[in-house]
This record gives C-alpha cells, structure tokens and sequence, in this order.
C-alpha cells in the first residue's frame, strides 16, 4: 500500500488564497483504495467559504472517507489531467527522469511536478509546499508552446527548442481533453491555446470552433470567447479567453457534471448512457439560478444535435461557482464531427440523441420549459446554424471545408 498526503488550496475572489483542505490517498499497486478529506479549521470559519463539491462535500467539519473499487472522487478526477496532460507528463518522466509514470496512479500524477499552471481554483500540493497559482506561459512564447505541443501530440522528440518538455509540463498538462493545449496569458487576459494538429486533422479546427463559439452565441447561448493566431509555420492558434479567472484576481472554482455523477459506493463514473436529463437534475439540485441555466442546457442540446456535435459527454459540462453559488459554465468544445449516423455521447429520455431543433415544435416540456419557451429556443438557434456561412466565413474557414461541414449539420 501506498499513502501519500496532500493539501487543498483555493484562490477564489471570495477567499483570497487559502489552505482549504487536507486530504490523504491510499493506493495498492497504482490504483486508487481509498481518499479521505477534511476541509481546514480555517476555511471553514471564512464568510466566502463555499463547498468544493456540493453533492459529496458539504461545507462541515469532520472527515469525508471516499472507498474507491475502480473509480476516484470528482475533485480528485477534475483535478488531474486528462489525456492530453497525461501523455505530457508521461513523456517528461521518461525524458527527465528515465521512469515509466504510471498514468492511472492518482499518487504519481500528483507528486511529479508541483509548480503546474492549471484550469480552475485549486490547487493540491504536497503537505507544506507552496501553492501554484500562475497563469501560463507569456504571450510572447506562443510559437514555442505551439511547436513543442504539436511535436509531442505527433510523437516527435524535442531536441534544442527554446520552449522545452519542463516549459509544456509547466504550461500544457494542467488542462482537460485529448488535443494539444496549453495555458498562455498577456498580463491582462489569460488564455487556454488550442492546437492545431500536424497531421490527422479533417478540418482547420482553431477556425471551425471559433466559428461554432461565435454561432452559438447568436443562438442565445453563452459561450467561451476567442481569437485566431498564428503559432509555428502559420499553423493557426485558437485563443480562448479563460472564464475560471476572475477580472478582479482569483479563479471561480469549476466541477464537472462528470465529476458530479460518480456512483456513490465505488467512485467509478457512471455506467449508465449519459442523458441531457443527468444534467438538468444537476442543476435542478445545484444551481443557483436553475431557470435560466436549464434554458441555456436546452439550447445547447439543440445546438450540439444541429451542429452534430457528439462529443457531448459529462466531463464537457460543468458547474462554476463565481460567489453567489453554482452555475452552468459558459459552452466550449463545440466542433462537429465528420461522422455520418453517429450517436451522441449524450441522449435524452429514451433516445441516444438529443432532439433536432427542428423537431422540438409539437414535443411536450423539456427540462421543465414550456412549449412556448422551447420553440423560441429552437428557433434561435435554428436561424443561427442556417447563417453557418456566414460565421465560417467571418471565421476564415475555407470554402470546401464550410461546405463538408453543412453537409454534417443535423437542424
């Protein structure tokens, strides 16, 4: 058996920077036993105290015990890497200290490198470490953030760049998803950077998401905010303006519905087909604000169905706590998918996809709208897909690539 004890920083507008809580992890041969967590004295006595989770952490004093058979708690999952991170780090442990990380261990990817710039308002230590609270990398280094990240997405070693392995570790593990990414920041405005690949990619990605963002808003929704810049050899850069920093300082602690969803007794995700509807009892139980947060759900189901978007799984819907209490974050990762008949990862009710907005007209309530509400969301977003032209044009997207991506579109 393995232990290991960590503690739990915040950097919220509320709490300022804080030692919030202890929490230790057992492990038997890499794989997660057991987490226990306590939130600190402290914390606790803080008016702008808030739970880290508010379905498996309440803000009490005492231990909460997680038994882990397969799975680990959501702030523990949120917090570590995702693919992407993890396939960083791993190269970084053979590159820097000739070991083989192992990936699924909790423990390891916790303790190999401390000082990481990260999404979201916590960060875990080692016990008595100092906190990690920075933004990223400057501005000024994109092109070699870009160029060592698109290097280790295509399994090419870095020999003499000036933006090193120890640089993306620092810059680009601290983030979710599969596709190369890292954290940038000028000073005023902090970025999560989104890569273009090197090869394998159907589409220009950067541009087609900038154009999915800048639709989605003019369908009534929320979404995260960017632009387009040049990295290494003219590749193009998606900058999307980062909704867990605070204007005024801090971060707004986010948690995923993924994380939300664990089964109560193992921690696994759930086995069951993920549905709009998990998200909108979510909200119904969490959110501050749940009319006007199912609305926007509702809207991004019909858009995610319209644009075809079937990567629409729990880990791409999450809750932030900005003071007042939870909410649904803004919309991101909203690209389509090149695949013909493909289910969504999401469904609703019975059905493996979410509805057409097209069809919502003649439904009955959906999340709790009324028929009314429901069809002046389908429309808004109905009239907003049916301008996809223009917003790939205004985005840069090529001609042939804005019209093989209307073909895909479900509305």
């Amino acid at each position: 058996m393995t232990l290991a004890r960590f503690d739990i920083h915040v950097d919220t507008p509320a709490t300022g920077a804080c030692h919030a809580a202890e929490c230790v992890l057992e492990e038997d041969s890499g794989v997660l036993r057991r987490v226990d967590f306590r939130y600190t004295r402290d914390f606790l006595e803080l008016p702008g105290a808030f739970p880290l989770d508010p379905r498996r952490l309440p803000l009490e004093s005492g231990e909460t015990r997680f038994l882990c058979q397969g799975g680990m708690p959501g702030f523990v999952d949120d917090h570590l890497p995702d693919a992407w991170g993890r396939r960083v780090l791993a190269i970084f442990a053979l590159e820097h200290h000739a070991r083989r990380l192992n990936v699924n261990s909790a423990i390891e990817l916790l303790t190999l490198e401390p000082a990481v710039s990260r999404i979201g308002a916590l960060s875990v230590t080692a016990v008595g470490r100092a906190a990690t609270f920075t933004h990223g990398a400057p501005l000024e280094r994109l092109v070699g953030v870009e160029q060592a990240a698109v290097r280790v997405d295509a399994s090419r070693r870095m020999t003499a760049e000036e933006f090193g392995l120890r640089q993306l570790v620092q810059v680009g593990s601290g983030s979710g998803g599969a596709r190369p990414k890292a954290l940038l920041t000028d000073g005023d405005t902090h970025y999560l950077a989104k890569f273009n690949r090197l090869s394998g990619d159907t589409y220009n990605h950067a541009r087609v998401e900038l154009a999915c963002l800048e639709m989605a808003r003019a369908a009534g929704l929320d979404a995260a905010r960017g632009k387009i810049v040049e990295g290494d050899d003219g590749r193009d850069v998606l900058l999307l303006e980062r909704f867990d920093v605070a204007p005024l300082g801090g971060r707004h602690h986010l948690v995923t519905v993924n994380a939300l969803l664990k089964e109560e007794g193992t921690q696994r995700d759930s086995g069951l087909l993920f549905r709009y509807d998990d998200i909108a009892d979510v909200l119904a139980r969490h959110s501050v604000s749940i009319r006007s947060d199912v609305e926007q759900l509702a809207r991004l189901a019909l858009f995610n169905r319209a644009i075809n978007n079937t990567d629409d799984h729990a880990r791409n819907f999450t809750l932030v706590h900005r003071g007042e209490g939870y909410r649904l974050s803004p919309a991101y990762d909203l690209v389509p998918s090149m695949a013909i008949g493909e289910y969504h990862a999401a469904g609703f009710g019975f059905d493996p996809r979410p509805p057409k907005p097209s069809e919502v007209g003649g439904a009955g309530r959906v999340f709790g709208l009324s028929r009314p509400r429901l069809r002046r969301c389908a429309e808004e977003v109905l009239n907003a897909v049916n301008d996809w032209r223009e917003f790939a044009e205004r985005a840069g997207v090529e001609e042939a690539e804005c019209e093989m991506l209307a073909d895909r579109f479900n509305p």
